[in-house]
Order: C-alpha cells, then sequence, then structure tokens
C-alpha cells in the first residue's frame, strides 16, 4: 500500500502508523465479508438450494472473455478439443 501513495512533504511516523493501521482494519473488515460470503454460499449448495459450476460452465465462462487474455484462449481451445462451441455452448 505505501508505494501506491505520493504525499508531498513526507508525512509523520504518527501518520504512518494511523495510515497503516485503518488499512489494516478495513482490510481484516474485507475479508470478514468475504467469509461470510463463502459459508453462506456452501450453506447454500449443502442444503441444496444452489447448484456450484460444472467445469464446463466455468469453461464457457471464461471463454466469454478478452481474447487476448491467456486464460480466455486457453478456455476456447479446450472447448473447441471437446466440439462445443465457446460462444453459444452448443456441439459443434
Amino acid at each position: 500500500m505505501d508505494d501506491k501513495m505520493r504525499i508531498p512533504h513526507g508525512e509523520t511516523q504518527r501518520q504512518t502508523e494511523r495510515r497503516q493501521k485503518e488499512a489494516a482494519h478495513v482490510r481484516a473488515e474485507y475479508e470478514k465479508k468475504r467469509e461470510t460470503a463463502r459459508a453462506e454460499y456452501k450453506a447454500l449448495v449443502d442444503s441444496g438450494k444452489v447448484r456450484p459450476p460444472t467445469g464446463m460452465e466455468k469453461r464457457l465462462k471464461i471463454a466469454q472473455g478478452r481474447s487476448e487474455n491467456p486464460a480466455v484462449q486457453a478456455a476456447r481451445r479446450v472447448l473447441t478439443r471437446r466440439g462445443i462451441d465457446w460462444r453459444t455452448g452448443k456441439a459443434l
């Protein structure tokens, strides 16, 4: 985080510690929210209300991305090899 900031006249040690403490607090809050969301999703999957995506569904979603992305290119190649059109998701 420190390398992203430009402070024209510098800052005191106390200001630096306060900023880092606030950043740590924000990171901890964000991690709590993510963990809560993960637990909620797992509970929904366990109860049967939500079905996790299959590998093919994941590949189709990835293949819809930007064509210069290597992961997108790889997903498209895999789908083509398996005889699936990456644009529609149907057999070729």
